[in-house]
């Protein structure tokens, strides 16, 4: 992914993740945005009374400041996380760790199969894997294919028959990998990987998101003005539905 828009205007948050939780802890929208996110992870957490806790594609995130009990790993190394790792080879022991998730992280794994046959050996019996990917109702997918080509240039492609991402580059993925493994290949799922239930959760991340520009093209929107939409936006299930960028998933290992 390219780190200028347009091919001009520098993104560092997007070369330097440090850049990306400075931007997250002073500004009051994105703050709030990825502390609820967060909470969304804890509330979809079903094991019992976990104490291992794993993130994957930490890096740019505040995950250990509002989270800091947390094992933060991304392919780079970066401030606020604790190791280097990839999704396809976590660093656990077998059946030890409770939960482990991912915001916007599984997409951008090279080999999502690796990472399931890891996930399945790691986790303990009622263990979860909680992903926050990009959502697939009518809207998310005309803004990722449509609105946001030129914002955020990862394809969104519904139609890739393979799991596996092509690409060296680890911030370039394959946005409706969410879709395309959880939903569209759900019966295949669940064929090579019986002991891991999906479930699919709430929506959520609405068009405040949008109008905000995210992180990485942060627009001039104050956040004053978006935060009032945004929790209009989470409190309002028929509307979240219908806008909602985002989207959870649950793994639940049975």
């Amino acid at each position: 992914m390219s780190d200028k828009l347009f091919g001009f205007y520098e993104r560092k948050t997007l070369s330097e993740p440090a850049n990306a939780v400075e931007r997250i802890v002073k500004d009051g929208y994105l703050r709030q945005l990825f502390s609820d996110e967060l909470s969304a992870i804890k509330s979809a957490i079903t094991a019992t009374n976990p104490k291992k806790i794993i993130e994957i594609g930490a890096a740019g995130g505040i995950t250990k400041v509002v989270w800091p009990e947390v094992e933060t790993t991304d392919v780079r190394v970066s401030p606020g996380v604790d190791f280097e790792m990839s999704a396809e080879k976590i660093q656990a022991e077998d059946n030890s760790v409770d939960v482990l998730f991912g915001m916007d992280a599984l997409h951008h794994a090279r080999d999502p199969r690796a990472h399931f046959v890891e996930l399945n050996r790691v986790l303990k019996q009622g263990g979860n894997a909680i992903y926050i990917e990009p959502n697939w109702n009518f809207f998310s997918r005309l803004c990722f294919k449509v609105l946001l080509k030129y914002l955020h240039p990862e394809p969104y492609d519904t139609k890739q028959i393979d799991w596996e991402i092509n690409n060296d580059d680890p911030m370039m993925g394959n946005q409706a990998q969410g879709f395309n493994i959880f939903v569209r290949d759900s019966i295949k799922f669940q064929t090579e990987f019986p002991n891991l239930k999906i479930e699919i959760l709430q929506p959520l991340k609405g068009l405040s998101f949008l109008l905000s520009g995210g992180v990485h093209t942060r627009l001039p929107i104050p956040s004053s003005l978006l935060l009032p939409l945004y929790k209009f936006e989470e409190g309002n299930r028929s509307w979240i539905s219908r806008f909602g960028l985002g989207r959870v998933i649950r793994l639940t290992k049975v």
